[in-house]
């Protein structure tokens, strides 16, 4: 397991001050003076890694809001299945990415091994992912058939009516009903 870096070693209330002076786009030689007055010493370098790290997640962090906000405005007004189908596949994508990063390293570069947990989780993930595509085909189907039910009595109510009102015999207006509803009059 890599070291610990230098900053995350430091007390939170320094590492709080360092993140404000980073949110208020303070230079790194900036940041160092403001740190030698609180009497902490990290190189410059350790500063420059952290910034690249925060920078990293500040910019997967903008580019998740942003594309959930995309896609809010894109599905708003869409049935719930497409908006569950759009989750499937946006938690999907995240998953994968995830599992793929390259870029996985600490504030140093070095590679941060998936741990166990993490892997568990994402397992966890995965299946909650596969259960909600079932729920998912599962709610499409059942709409489908209800739809498809109402579309065949809808149709042997229009046949009776219209048969009945041009005077066709009763036995060849169930005769329709029947082929209309599949056999079930």
């Amino acid at each position: 397991m890599p070291k610990k870096s230098t900053i995350k070693r430091l007390p939170p209330e320094v590492r709080e001050r360092i993140g404000v002076l980073l949110e208020q786009g303070r230079t790194l030689d900036e940041i160092l003076d403001a740190l030698a007055g609180l009497d902490v010493q990290i190189s410059r370098s350790a500063l420059h890694r952290y910034k690249q790290h925060i920078d990293k997640v500040g910019e997967r962090i903008r580019r998740s809001r942003d594309m959930a906000e995309a896609l809010v405005q894109r599905f708003g007004d869409e049935p719930e299945s497409k908006v569950a189908r759009m989750n499937i596949q946006f938690l999907h994508a995240a998953i994968t990415d995830v599992i793929s990063s390259a870029e996985a390293t600490d504030e140093e570069g070095n590679p941060v091994p998936l741990d166990p947990r993490s892997a568990m989780e994402l397992a966890k993930a995965l299946d909650h992912l596969g259960k909600a595509s079932k729920a998912d085909a599962d709610l499409i189907s059942r709409i489908r058939e209800e739809a498809t039910k109402a579309a065949n009595k809808q149709a042997a109510s229009t046949v009776s009516e219209v048969g009945r009102k041009a005077g066709v015999p009763g036995t060849v207006i169930d005769q329709m009903m029947q082929a209309v509803l599949g056999g079930a009059v």
